[in-house]
C-alpha cells in the first residue's frame, strides 16, 4: 500500500521543465544600419532558486554546454568567439558529471553579438535566436534544451 501512494504522489508531482528552471528574455537592440553589420543583443537568464545553468565554457565530459545560435537559413549570425559572458562559478566534481564544471545561479546576463547578411532590407526583422542549455538541481538533471528566443531589429539606411 505504501508503495502506491509512493508511485501516486511521484506521477501527481509537476514534471520540472527546462523552461520553468530558466527563463530566457532580450532587449530588443538598438537599430542596425545597412553600414554596420553587427548587432548586439542583450540576453538575460533568471534561474530558480536551487538550480544551475551550466556556462559556455564546459570539459569533456561534462554537461552540454551553454550556446547561442540562429535558427537555420536566417539573414543573421552569432558571432559565437565573441559572446560577452559573466565570469562563471566552479563546481569542483560536480556529482552530475564527475568533472568540475562551470555554472550560473540566480541570474546571468549576456552580450551576444550577431551579424547581418549583406543581403538584408531596411526594415524591421526579426532575429531568430535560439538558445540550448542545460540545467541541473539538487535532485533533478534536466537534458538539455533549445529554446527560441526570437528579436526584434530595426535595420536602417
Amino acid at each position: 500500500m505504501l508503495l502506491f501512494f509512493t508511485l501516486i504522489s511521484l506521477l501527481a508531482a509537476p514534471m520540472q521543465r527546462p523552461t520553468d528552471v530558466v527563463k530566457w528574455s532580450a532587449e530588443k537592440p538598438e537599430p542596425a544600419s545597412t553600414d554596420r553589420r553587427t548587432i548586439l543583443v542583450k540576453v538575460t537568464a533568471d534561474i530558480q532558486p536551487g538550480w544551475k545553468l551550466y556556462a559556455i565554457q564546459q570539459p569533456e565530459g561534462g554537461p552540454k554546454a551553454l550556446a547561442f545560435a540562429t535558427a537555420d537559413g536566417a539573414p543573421f549570425r552569432v558571432s559565437t568567439g565573441h559572446i560577452i559572458a559573466p565570469k562563471a562559478k566552479v563546481l569542483k566534481q560536480d556529482e552530475n558529471f564527475a568533472v568540475d564544471t562551470h555554472y550560473y545561479e540566480t541570474r546571468a546576463a549576456f552580450t551576444v553579438p550577431v551579424a547581418v547578411d549583406r543581403a538584408i532590407t531596411a526594415g524591421t526583422h526579426e532575429i531568430p535566436l535560439e538558445v540550448t542549455f542545460q540545467a541541473c538541481g539538487n535532485e533533478l538533471c534536466l537534458r538539455p534544451f533549445t529554446q527560441s528566443l526570437p528579436v526584434k531589429v530595426s535595420i536602417e539606411k
